[in-house]
């Protein structure tokens, strides 16, 4: 089992197969995560500066990076639940799929908004750091 169980059509049976599938997974939430928060540089980079007294573009570039965020969460849960938890035969094994995709989802979700918090303090004086602005006084 090189590949990654995400388009193969094989069925899990063994202890040793759900290992496998579950360092996948992890691997594949470290790739959403990294999708996702690219999304959101690309979102924001993408969203004008507006001026004025009420510029509203911080705002939007916000809404969109949480957004992103939920969607990554939705997606790469529900991926799990229906389609790789129908791959294993099991019903045991299928109980610890289910306690890794919690997991996995959990930190998709943790890393994608640490990460965003992170890069939006690194890139302070662009666009992206406007997600999460500093109080300047």
């Amino acid at each position: 089992m090189t590949l990654l169980l995400i388009w193969a059509e094989s069925k899990i049976r063994s202890i040793r197969e759900l290992e496998t599938l579950q360092s996948e997974t992890y691997m594949l939430a470290a790739a959403t995560v990294i999708i996702f928060l690219g999304l959101a540089f690309i979102v924001a980079q993408s969203i004008a500066y507006e001026g004025g007294k009420n510029p509203q573009d911080a705002v939007k570039r916000r809404w969109w990076f949480a957004g992103l965020g939920l969607i990554a969460f939705v997606t790469f849960f529900m991926y799990n639940y229906l389609y790789v938890k129908n791959t294993i035969i099991n019903a045991a094994l299928q109980a610890k799929f289910t306690d890794t995709n919690l997991l996995a989802t959990l930190m998709v979700t943790t890393v994608y908004f640490l990460l965003g918090f992170v890069l939006s303090k690194v890139l302070k004086n662009s666009k992206f750091g406007t997600i999460f602005p500093s109080n300047r006084n």
